[in-house]
């Protein structure tokens, strides 16, 4: 909040605002209606009340809490081949353990759970080759 008068509140929205009241366990729509609610009459005048602008960032600010899933994994790289790094990709797929790949770079990690039965077939294979 910048400025507070009897009757008028001057306040700024920000990417961080909103992820701290998000944070708090408050919703982009909560402080929307909020907002809405609270407007000056001349802006209740007005449809919509609040510049489209405005409400899509608030809930796109929303969204990005949930942007990205942080997992543990065992981080598979250096193979010597593409086809070395085939055969070790699609092993961890077929037991449902893989967690991210990168082919063109042959990178892949496979889940802590996954990693005995992954590292106990890639020695196999080698062993037999």
């Amino acid at each position: 909040m910048l400025y507070r008068f009897p009757n008028l509140v001057v306040a700024q929205l920000t990417r961080e605002s909103i992820q701290q009241a998000i944070a708090n366990g408050i919703t982009a729509e909560q402080v929307i209606h909020f907002l809405k609610t609270r407007a000056h009459p001349v802006m209740l005048k007005q449809t919509p009340v609040l510049p489209p602008t405005i409400t899509d960032q608030i809930r796109l600010w929303e969204l990005e809490k949930d942007r990205l899933r942080f997992s543990e994994g065992v981080l598979y790289n250096q193979f010597l081949s593409q086809v070395d790094f085939e055969l070790l990709r699609n092993y961890a797929r077929d037991l449902g353990v893989l967690v991210f790949e990168n082919p063109s770079k042959r990178v892949m990690v496979v889940t802590p759970e996954g990693h005995a039965d992954v590292k106990r077939f890639w020695k196999r294979q080698k062993q037999s080759s």
